[in-house]
């Protein structure tokens, strides 16, 4: 079967209006039946929501410490900014690739384990070290980029950070689904948005769209179930409504990035696999919703890595 499938611009699937919105037919049903693992495990919320908090924690502790340098200034600032976007970067990432190999646990029939999850992305922790300090020095530059009083520097910055995000689309299931240097890390991950590339606009519509609706639908609940205790306790009333309306929001991001890591896993499954998750049995893989115009990166074949299940 032939591997790494793309779309041929201009093809059945190519441009144009029923382009787009083919597209987005595709994200949405992925985005839904990820949706249906999330039901049917909802433990992998868990990770997401690890990895907020972690992020939160560290900038709360570098708000000082970067007060300070910028007070001093002399590349003090720099140092500081590295090591806030390092720790923040590898621990947002541990704690996806965490996800990602959860996910991988479902697709073969067993229930999710957290800390057999966490043990495993801890394996990977050499690759996420590099991405990590990778990720903080482009991080770095970018934010001295867009701070520049030179509007050509702000509009360098813009095209990089899009091209950088393209390239570093599969950063994380490349690293826990393969053994890579640090060359082929990105390599492959942007070879696989290439080959997907409709699909990975795709699902971001999905899930923008999902995300959307289940908020809407969340914040009028709670605010109507806080306008309903309001009547009779305001005090308690707006105390009710900020906790909902707060746990509607956090709530509808770590489903996104659930979903994210989801329909991402699924595409790398079929790939290092040449199997269909049965959570996503109404999708096909091989033809990408139908679209049979397509061409073949040949040498992509390869055995499942052994240490997503060791």
């Amino acid at each position: 079967m032939a591997r790494n499938q793309s779309i041929v611009p201009g093809g059945k699937g190519g441009g144009g209006n029923a382009g787009i919105v083919g597209k987005f037919k595709t994200g949405l049903k992925l985005s839904r039946d990820s949706l249906g693992v999330v039901r049917d495990h909802p433990k992998l919320l868990v990770f997401p929501l690890l990895g907020a908090l972690s992020t939160l924690a560290f900038w709360i502790a570098f708000l000082l410490p970067l007060w300070i340098a910028n007070l001093f200034g002399s590349g003090a600032e720099i140092v500081v900014l590295f090591l806030l976007y390092f720790l923040t970067t590898f621990f947002a990432t541990f704690f996806t690739a965490s996800l990602v190999f959860a996910v991988n646990q479902t697709f073969h029939g067993e229930e999710p384990q957290l800390g057999e999850s966490m043990r495993a992305a801890w394996r990977r922790k050499g690759p996420i070290l590099v991405w990590s300090a990778i990720a903080a020095i482009v991080s770095v530059i970018l934010k001295k980029l867009e701070e520049s009083d030179s509007a050509l520097a702000r509009l360098l910055s813009s095209i990089f950070a899009f091209g950088w995000t393209i390239t570093t689309f599969f950063i994380v299931p490349v690293i826990v689904f393969e053994e890579v240097t640090v060359k082929s890390m990105f390599t492959r991950s942007a070879e696989t948005f290439r080959d997907t590339w409709g699909e990975s606009i795709g699902i971001g519509l999905g899930v923008t769209l999902i995300q959307v609706v289940i908020g809407i639908v969340g914040l009028v609940v709670a605010i109507l179930l806080a306008i309903g205790l309001g009547v009779l306790f305001p005090a308690a009333g707006i105390l009710l409504g900020i906790f909902l309306v707060g746990g509607v929001l956090v709530g509808t991001y770590l489903l996104g990035q659930t979903i994210w890591a989801i329909t991402k896993t699924a595409l790398y499954v079929y790939a290092a696999e040449e199997r269909v998750p049965e959570q996503f049995a109404d999708f096909d893989f091989e033809t990408l919703d139908g679209r049979s115009e397509r061409r073949a990166t040949p040498g992509r074949v390869r055995d499942p890595p052994t240490h997503l299940h060791s």
